[in-house]
């Protein structure tokens, strides 16, 4: 289970700024916009979401970017809306995520009303992520470890970090700014790395923790 505690920041587009409104013909709401990465190009075939404030416990309505960078979600109910997308295939982590996009995501935040048309939104993603892929053993036997606990920490701030169950081993996206790593298991000392590492944009690194029993 993933548990994330950022500090996001975040774009307020409320219905009466930017972009056009108007009613939609059809029942339900409508969100149109376009996603950029970090240097402001368009990003084709991202994933885009609109995630209820509320909270919302059936699949998210999402839909693909075209070759363009653009989006709409159709069908949406009135309410509060953070937009969210990503691509990790491209190493574009979620917008919404601001460990692994190093906190310079832009999160849309948009007030939508019944029927109402909302054009013109901007997501934006952070600089593109490195990857983080390992195995964690026992360093006596060399057996794998189940059900440790991984925890990945913004070295400039702490309190923006990753955190994950695995089972033996793990593949994270990580910002592309220093970063420190920590393991956990029942049964085991716990594991931190000798100092921060720091990785590239798309830069892959390969990691093994040998977990020393308690």
């Amino acid at each position: 289970m993933i548990s994330l505690l950022t500090a996001t920041f975040i774009v307020l587009l409320a219905p009466l700024q930017g972009g056009s409104q108007a009613k939609s013909s059809s029942q339900g709401g409508v969100i149109s916009g376009t996603v950029f990465n970090h240097e402001g190009r368009p990003v084709a075939k991202a994933d885009v979401f609109a995630a209820p404030a509320r909270g919302f416990r059936a699949i998210l309505p999402h839909t693909l970017t075209d070759v363009d960078g653009k989006f709409k979600i159709a069908g949406l109910q009135p309410g509060t809306y953070f937009m969210g997308a990503e691509k990790t295939s491209e190493g574009y982590a979620s917008n919404r995520d601001s460990f692994a996009s190093a906190g310079l995501a832009e999160v849309p935040q948009i007030v939508l009303l019944e029927n109402q048309i909302v054009n013109g939104v901007t997501v934006r993603f952070g600089p593109k992520s490195a990857r983080l892929s390992g195995r964690i053993i026992d360093a006596r036997t060399k057996k794998s470890v189940e059900d440790a606990q991984i925890i990945l920490r913004r070295a400039n701030n702490p309190k923006q970090f990753y955190s994950t169950s695995v089972e033996s081993k793990f593949n994270v996206l990580v910002p592309p700014l220093p970063f420190t790593v920590e393991v956990k298991a029942s049964g085991y000392q716990d594991w931190k790395y000798s100092s921060s590492l720091t990785l590239s944009s798309g830069q892959r690194r390969g990691l093994v923790v040998s977990l020393q029993p308690k």
